[in-house]
């Protein structure tokens, strides 16, 4: 009897357990269950189990499903998971095999949004510490969008009409898609390598959550975080924030916005000058005015035996006053030169060298100047000072 008895291994067993099993659910079968005991592998599987208030049942996700998951499984997580009970041949086992979780209540894009905002967030990559100054006077910016969408068109319009001397380089690149936030980075990185290009804009105009979704990638924020040059964020409407609006240095609600605040508006700048030109032609009468009243009064109260080292005072004054006034008035302080050198001419006519130049001569008494003759008496002993010496002389 033993000879025909169909004995079967455990492995062959747990083999037609599974085959039946499986064979009940061919397509798959969808539970709404809690998430408990979740287990990240370095393999890159996740083990966990699936669990309601009457029940649990041990669960797998492999590495391609959880790697295409967009969010990183909790426990206490509600869901919604999709697959087939199955059985481990080598233990025997029975569990889930899970090819799709659906977070309840919030949706697996929004859990993946707050995780890795979260995450980022707490590595300082958000922090306004670290954010970079954008430059106040760029002439070159780069671009990375769609060459063909709205976006492009927007930023060129907004630069050639506040700033022609901007020169914009587009570097083009996918802005949706599996492939937009890797062209992305790499736009970033081209541009980096640039010396000319000051400043970074990346984005694109509005769209769906989807459209969106490439500026959530994890790899885009780093890349924005690294880059030696600051970027603005213009991504979306004013209603949409992304992951890259956070980690740029600057945020900008639409593309046209961003545009507006990288480059300055040139006619704002030329009435600025214009106004800081009157300002300081008005500073500079004023100024002006003061020296000449000033210099008026010194020259009254020059002293009349040494002219020429006052006015080589007040010419030491001038040129601090010209440095001050700057090109602005050039011409008014070469002017004002001008009449004081031959202020200088003048006064330096009437000093003692020269008067006694002109045949005067100058009488002193125990080295005193006399003034008049009535000072002097008769056999007093004088000097007379010339032009070419004194001599000395006795009066009768």
């Amino acid at each position: 009897m033993a000879e025909d008895r169909n004995i079967l291994s455990i492995k062959e067993l747990n083999t037609l357990a599974r085959e039946v099993l499986e064979g009940m659910f061919p397509i798959g079968v969808w539970v709404r269950a809690e998430l408990r005991n979740v287990k990240l592998h370095s393999s890159g599987h996740v083990y966990l189990s699936l669990a309601d208030e009457e029940a649990s049942v041990d669960a797998v996700m492999w590495r391609n499903v959880s790697q295409a998951l967009g969010f990183k499984p909790e426990d206490g997580m509600k869901v919604e998971a999709f697959g087939s009970p199955t059985l481990y041949d080598k233990t025997g086992r029975y569990q889930f095999s899970v090819r799709r979780l659906i977070p309840i209540g919030e949706g697996a894009r929004a859990v993946a949004f707050r995780q890795l905002k979260l995450r980022l967030a707490e590595e300082g990559l958000f922090s306004p510490e670290r954010k970079r100054r954008l430059p106040r006077f760029p002439f070159t910016i780069g671009v990375v969008t769609s060459p063909t969408g709205a976006a492009i068109r927007d930023i060129i319009n907004v630069v050639r009409r506040r700033a022609p001397f901007v020169t914009v380089i587009v570097r083009p690149s996918a802005v949706q898609g599996d492939s937009a936030a890797r062209e992305i980075i790499a736009g970033i990185a081209d541009l980096n390598r640039l010396d000319e290009v000051e400043l970074i804009i990346i984005g694109r105009g509005g769209g769906s959550e989807e459209d969106l979704w490439c500026f959530n990638d994890e790899a885009l924020a780093r890349a924005i975080f690294s880059s030696k040059k600051p970027i603005i964020s213009a991504v979306g409407h004013e209603i949409d924030f992304t992951i890259s609006d956070f980690v740029a240095d600057l945020r900008a609600p639409t593309p046209s916005a961003a545009a507006e605040i990288a480059v300055p508006d040139v006619r704002e700048l030329r009435a600025s000058i214009e106004n800081m030109l009157n300002s300081s032609r008005v500073r500079c009468n004023m100024l002006f005015d003061g020296m000449r009243s000033r210099l008026d009064s010194d020259m009254r109260r020059a002293a009349w035996f040494a002219p020429l080292r006052r006015i080589h005072d007040l010419e030491q004054r001038l040129d601090v006053i010209m440095e001050k006034a700057g090109f602005l008035e050039r011409g008014l302080i070469e002017r004002l030169s001008g009449r004081l050198y031959r202020h200088a001419e003048r006064l330096s006519g009437l000093s003692v060298k020269n008067t006694l130049k002109r045949g005067f001569a100058i009488v002193y008494r125990n080295g005193s100047a006399i003034e008049s003759a009535i000072e002097l008496a008769t056999n007093d002993a004088i000097e007379i000072e010339l032009k070419d010496g004194r001599r000395q002389a006795i009066v009768e």
